[in-house]
């Protein structure tokens, strides 16, 4: 029950609501950024200081599940599958080869449905964005893989499975992870699914490779392609929310069913992420469980 309600703290965001009020108090009082609205009573949302308020947030959740999990739990990193060690290369590795390996089947299998065409991207995006655009980077391909998997499968699971066992464990921490995606904007049911069926590939693989390093591979192969190379939405999140839109190297156009090309939530919505992901649980299944 506590890994749940950390859970629910860090969901509710009131977990990252001090640091976010302290560090932007000092920047606007010294630097005057963010500036005022046009209201003359509150702060100016842009699209860099989004990105910044996601950065805290990440940087927030990352170092409260891995405070708890030494203060609370009084247990070291590798007791969550999270060590340190030479051999860490090879988990990893095999998960960004499984994920962007399975990123980029979705996106032929969309290609050769008619449902996505890509061109070269001719935009570019505005020297005043770069900042921004670093800060998406940096969140959603490094901090957001590692925040999310320490959170999930190191943090969450873990404590599930001792008490539980791994089975129940397992779909717990699916249906977490799926809950928590219900916040995203454009969010549909078969997106929901898939990210509950991602969560437990990612949960088979770890246990597999004994590494907690292997989901976040996954998981950062994953990310990086979706926005940056394919240029569709991530989980819900798009380029252009950013103000970023000409960063990716292809530009995609979508046609045809929502549930085939995923909508506004990306190819996480899509039906052939459904096909994709059953079979990385299927084939994770069938390896044996790794000795390093």
């Amino acid at each position: 029950m506590r890994a749940l309600a950390l859970h629910a703290l860090d969901w509710s965001g009131w977990a990252a609501y001090i640091p976010i009020l302290i560090i932007l108090g000092i920047t606007s009082h010294v630097a005057g950024w963010p500036g005022i609205g046009p209201d003359g009573k509150h702060l100016q949302i842009t699209s860099d200081v989004r990105i910044l308020l996601m950065v805290i947030g990440r940087l927030t959740s990352l170092s409260m599940f891995i405070l708890a999990w030494r203060l609370i739990e009084r247990k070291g990193l590798r007791d969550m599958l999270f060590g340190h060690s030479l051999k860490l290369w090879r988990p990893l590795i095999r998960g960004l080869s499984v994920g962007g390996g399975g990123i980029a089947l979705i996106v032929l299998g969309m290609m050769g449905s008619g449902s996505l065409h890509l061109t070269w991207q001719t935009g570019s995006i505005p020297s005043h964005s770069v900042l921004t655009l670093v800060g998406l980077l940096i969140s959603s391909a490094l901090l957001s893989p590692l925040a999310e998997e320490i959170e999930s499968r190191g943090y969450l699971f873990q404590n599930l499975a001792r008490g539980w066992g791994i089975p129940v464990a397992t779909i717990i921490t699916a249906l977490v992870f799926a809950a928590r995606h219900l916040q995203n904007p454009n969010a549909s049911l078969l997106g929901i699914i898939n990210i509950a069926l991602i969560s437990i590939a990612l949960t088979l693989g770890m246990l597999r490779q004994r590494s907690l390093w292997y989901a976040i591979g996954w998981h950062i192969a994953w990310n990086f392609p979706i926005l940056f190379v394919f240029g569709v939405p991530n989980s819900g999140y798009s380029l252009q929310v950013f103000g970023v839109a000409g960063a990716s190297i292809f530009s995609p156009t979508l046609s045809g069913v929502t549930w085939l090309t995923g909508g506004d939530f990306g190819p996480e919505g899509s039906i052939i992420t459904t096909a994709i992901i059953l079979l990385q649980i299927l084939a994770v299944w069938m390896i044996p469980r790794s000795a390093s």
